[in-house]
């Protein structure tokens, strides 16, 4: 028997399940750029919608004035229609806003017994002063309008703003110009509202027509824009009023069928509901509280009140009562051990008298005495010491008087040396063609050697009197000095402004002092310093006759602030004072 073959035909797929992915994915993107649309499209026609309805809701609010005006006005409403239409461009108002005050003045003209055509003037003429006085006083025409309103009502504060005056005396004047008042009795408010018309308008001769004479500036051309795009945006609403109409009304008329099945179905169907709800409560409920819950409540109550409170006061009686008993056993045993507290507290006073009368004295004059060894066993050593330092501070003074002496006598000998070389070379210079240069005098500027520190003083210093020297004249009493054998140091005048570029001098005096008994030393000597290049000292020296005084002369030549020439002066005058001095020196004026 033959056996049956079966045959399976297996068709390849990937090709179609990348295609299939590749849509899916087409799909996916596709969807996702719709879903965005949607929301762009769904946000701008919420926001047309939103405009739309606010268009419509100022189509409709204008309607309501056209009727108002058309009631208040009648045969004239034609003359208020016309004239508001141009509100935007002649009076900065939209047509909304002119109507609605247009209908306000309306009404008070109407009630002062105006009609036809006056009643027209009478609010129109009020609307335009509105927006001349919102352009003179830089107010918005709502202000104006309010103010101007209030006035008519017999408020006479807010159109003081404006600089109109109204009182009961000025009303009454006007009231019997326009011949409507005989002068007895009080106005009446019909009379009122004319006298105040009248009023008004003379006491705002000024701003009349301001708007139409500044309508090219900002603030006006701003109202005129606003105006004009408020009408636009009624226009607009206007257009879409009669569809809404129809669709509110498609509404009611859809509505009435669902509010009938509601208030026939709906509130019938609740009322049962809340009605079992009602009983389920009163009859379920309640009694479960009245029943269980309540007794409950009162049971807990009663055994707090009889079983738990007794048992609370009683226990807080008992820990009273003991630790009543503590205390009585703590303050008997203190009455009973009394005279022992008392012996102990005098012990105590005793000791501290005892420490104050006799240890602490004796323990004053013990320190006392062994503070008075070491002061007297220090004393001499710190003598010592400070008589040390005032020995080395004298050494230091004289070896720096000795150093200037040296300084002083070797520029004298080099200036002399060079006096003589000049000498010659003038002698030569006398010769025909020859022209030689002098040789400049030397001015040797001596280092700042400082001063010797100064010892302390401790009690009597060390006698070293006996330090003499030939250059301390002062201090040892010796008022001359050594001469130099065989040496002579002429007078030598240095030229101006040596060291230096030269300049103008200024000179400090050295008040006289008496040199009675000075050989070899002038009693004028100058000290020269140029600006530009330096500072020198030449000091001359010349014979001295016995009791001549004179003063010393200082010259500093300088043309530029040197931050050094002070300290070199000083220099200059302490070398001086270590070979002449000392001087009292003063800075002439």
């Amino acid at each position: 028997m033959a056996k049956p073959i079966t045959v399976s035909i297996v068709g390849n797929a990937g090709p179609l399940k990348k295609s299939l992915d590749e849509a899916d994915g087409f799909l996916g993107k596709f969807g996702g750029s719709l879903q965005k649309f949607g929301l762009a499209a769904a946000a701008g026609i919420g926001a047309a919608g939103a405009g739309i309805a606010v268009a419509i809701g100022k189509a409709s609010d204008l309607n309501e004035t056209i009727s108002k005006v058309g009631v208040i006005f009648g045969e004239t409403d034609k003359q208020i229609q016309d004239f508001a239409k141009n509100a935007a461009s002649s009076l900065g108002q939209s047509r909304q806003q002119a109507l609605d005050a247009a209908a306000t003045f309306g009404i008070f003209g109407k009630s002062a017994g105006l009609s036809g055509k006056a009643l027209g003037d009478f609010s129109t003429e009020f609307v335009g002063l509105a927006s001349d006085l919102a352009s003179f006083n830089n107010t918005s025409p709502e202000q104006a309008i309010n103010a101007i309103g209030a006035a008519l009502r017999g408020e006479s504060e807010p159109l003081r703003a404006y600089g109109v005056l109204l009182n009961d005396a000025t009303l009454k004047t006007a009231a019997l110009e326009l011949g409507i008042y005989d002068g007895n009795g009080a106005l009446t408010a019909q009379q009122k509202i004319l006298a105040a018309q009248k009023v008004i308008f003379e006491q705002t001769g000024d701003a009349q027509g301001d708007f139409a004479r500044t309508s090219d500036g900002l603030a006006n051309s701003q109202r005129i824009l606003k105006a004009r795009l408020t009408d636009t945006v009624t226009e607009i609403g206007t257009a879409f009023l009669p569809i809404a109409v129809a669709a509110i009304g498609a509404l009611n008329d859809g509505l009435g069928p669902a509010v009938k099945f509601i208030s026939e179905r709906v509130i019938p169907e609740l009322t049962r509901i809340l009605g079992k709800l009602s009983d389920f409560i009163k009859d379920d409920v309640v009694p479960v509280i009245r029943d269980r819950f309540l007794p409950f409540i009162q049971r807990t109550a009663e055994f707090i009140s009889e079983k738990l409170v007794p048992v609370i006061r009683d226990t807080a009686i008992i820990i009273f009562e003991k630790l009543g008993n503590i205390f009585d056993t703590v303050s008997r045993k203190i009455e009973e051990n009394r005279g022992n507290i008392d012996k102990l507290v005098t012990f105590f006073s005793k000791l501290v008298g005892f420490i104050t009368r006799d240890v602490a004295p004796v323990l004053v004059k013990v320190l006392g005495v062994a503070f008075d060894v070491v002061a007297k066993a220090i004393g001499p050593v710190i003598d010592v010491v400070f008589g040390l330092m005032g020995a080395f501070a004298s050494l230091g003074t004289f070896l720096l008087k000795v150093a200037g002496f040296v300084v002083n006598v070797f520029e004298g000998m080099v200036n002399a040396v060079i006096a003589g070389v000049n000498f010659a070379i003038r002698a030569m210079n006398l010769l025909p063609g020859v022209q030689i240069d002098e040789i400049k005098g030397v001015s040797f500027t001596s280092p700042s050697l400082g001063s010797a520190p100064s010892a302390p003083s401790r009690g009597p210093s060390i006698d070293v009197s006996g330090v003499t020297d030939s250059f301390d004249r002062f201090d040892a009493g010796v008022n001359t000095l050594p001469n130099i054998p065989g040496v002579t140091t002429p007078s030598v005048t240095p030229p101006s402004g040596g060291g230096g570029g030269g300049g103008a001098g200024k000179t400090i005096k050295i008040q006289p002092v008496d040199m009675t008994g000075f050989v070899g030393i002038s009693p004028s000597t100058e000290i020269s310093g140029g600006g530009g290049g330096g500072f020198g000292a030449v000091m001359g020296t010349e014979a001295v006759l016995d009791g001549l005084t004179g003063g010393v002369s200082i010259t500093v030549n300088t043309v530029t602030a040197d931050a050094n020439l002070p300290n070199l002066i000083v220099e200059a005058l302490q070398t001086y004072n270590l070979v002449s001095g000392p001087l009292d020196v003063t800075i002439a004026a």
